[in-house]
């Protein structure tokens, strides 16, 4: 496994901050964010940026893109998404992540108190179709294991994943710290098979945020979990400082590597 940040950790720093400190920190990737440091459907800015990287001896595996694939019915996407897999392709990914959404977004009329099950076919059928785009690219799509979304709960990832049916569909996964470590690992376990890259970070239940090292012995136990066959080709980001800082990548880099390193 190897480790990473995501850019979104510090947005208000400019690519070329973030470059070097990640450098600096130790850190081997970066994710860059779609919001803010490479808008979707800049390539220029993009192939740009993988020639710093390059420069600085770093790589980009994945674009966190912030695609929505739910939306409210009938509203519109805000790009076509090939202009997105351009992008990734122009910074040199693998992987874009898209963002399945929230589920309680319901109908626009206002109809649904959760998700529909004409809403949810309409993102089945959509994910579908954006990994066939993404295939002739020679990418993978990574939705996100997020707090409040349609994969919130481990049972209803696997039911989307299997639902979608497509090689190239896999998982970015993190722990929800509105859950217990025993639920996470068990999630862990089950999601296993379709897991790329991990978020890293120590919240709590109220979402306040600390030092990686204090979750120390928790990552241990995920970690042994991810040191499968599929270990190598894994990379774990940092997502977020415990004081939003960059003066503490450094730290939290050290932190991460052990993890990985141990």
């Amino acid at each position: 496994m190897k480790s990473g940040l995501v850019s979104i950790s510090f947005r208000k720093k400019s690519i070329k901050e973030l470059i070097k400190a990640t450098k600096e920190a130790g850190l081997e990737y970066i994710e860059w964010g779609g919001d803010v440091h490479i808008p979707m459907g800049d390539v220029k800015l993009a192939r740009k940026v993988r020639r710093l990287m390059h420069g600085a001896g770093l790589k980009c595996a994945s674009y966190g893109s912030y695609f929505g694939l739910m939306y409210h019915c009938d509203e519109h996407f805000p790009l076509p998404f090939k202009r997105v897999l351009k992008t990734a392709v122009a910074l040199g990914a693998k992987t874009v992540r898209v963002w399945l959404g929230w589920p309680k977004c319901g109908c626009k009329k206002g109809k649904c108190q959760y998700i529909c099950k004409e809403h949810y076919e309409k993102t089945v059928t959509l994910t579908k179709s954006l990994c066939k785009q993404a295939e002739k690219y020679g990418l993978t799509l990574s939705i996100e294991c997020h707090f409040a979304t349609l994969t919130d709960d481990y049972h209803d990832t696997l039911k989307f994943i299997n639902d979608v049916d497509c090689d190239n569909l896999r998982l970015y996964w993190q722990p929800n710290h509105s859950k217990s470590f025993e639920y996470n690992l068990e999630a862990l376990k089950a999601l296993l098979p379709y897991i790329t890259n991990i978020h890293v970070f120590n919240w709590n239940q109220c979402g306040e945020k600390f030092p990686l090292d204090e979750g120390k012995c928790e990552w241990c136990e995920y970690i042994k979990v991810l040191n499968d066959e599929n270990a190598s080709d894994r990379i774990l980001f940092l997502e977020f400082m415990p004081d939003g800082e960059i003066t503490s990548l450094p730290c939290e880099a050290k932190s991460l590597n052990s993890l990985i390193g141990g």
